[in-house]
């Protein structure tokens, strides 16, 4: 996440946080716009149920943990969360429906202590879960 997206999520009560285990995972597919994007499940338990937060990966995040992504791997995402209308097509009429988007949207691997960020960053996690840029560890 670069630095303006992270103090704006800061400050923001609009963030979230889930952790769980990565489940179904689909293809890299390209959108409507040209771009990359990727498409999973986040599995957790929820009193003995499985529930299944789809997650969908843009941008650099797809190049960089999209190609590491594996079913099984216990994972962090967080970010913030916002909506736009979009016209959706059934049975021959048009309709507005609200999108939900994740923006500023980050990864922390803890299998790997990485952490990926919707920028193509990819830094350590340090002991304390905080993450070290890997440009900043080499000075």
């Amino acid at each position: 996440m670069n630095e303006e997206v992270r103090k704006e999520t800061k400050k923001s009560k609009n963030q979230f946080e889930l952790e769980g285990n990565v489940a179904n995972i689909n293809e890299v597919f390209t959108n409507q716009n040209g771009k990359k994007a990727l498409r999973f499940d986040l599995a957790q338990n929820d009193y003995e149920n499985t529930i299944y937060i789809p997650i969908i990966l843009r941008g650099e995040l797809v190049n960089t943990y999209g190609n590491e992504m594996k079913k099984g791997d216990w994972i962090a995402v967080k970010g913030k969360i916002s909506t736009y209308q979009k016209d959706v097509e059934k049975d021959g009429k048009t309709y507005k429906d609200k999108v939900i988007v994740m923006t500023g949207f980050e990864v922390t691997d803890k299998k790997n202590n990485k952490v990926y960020t919707s920028d193509g960053k990819v830094s350590e996690l340090t002991k304390n879960n905080e993450s070290k840029d890997k440009t900043e560890m080499e000075r």
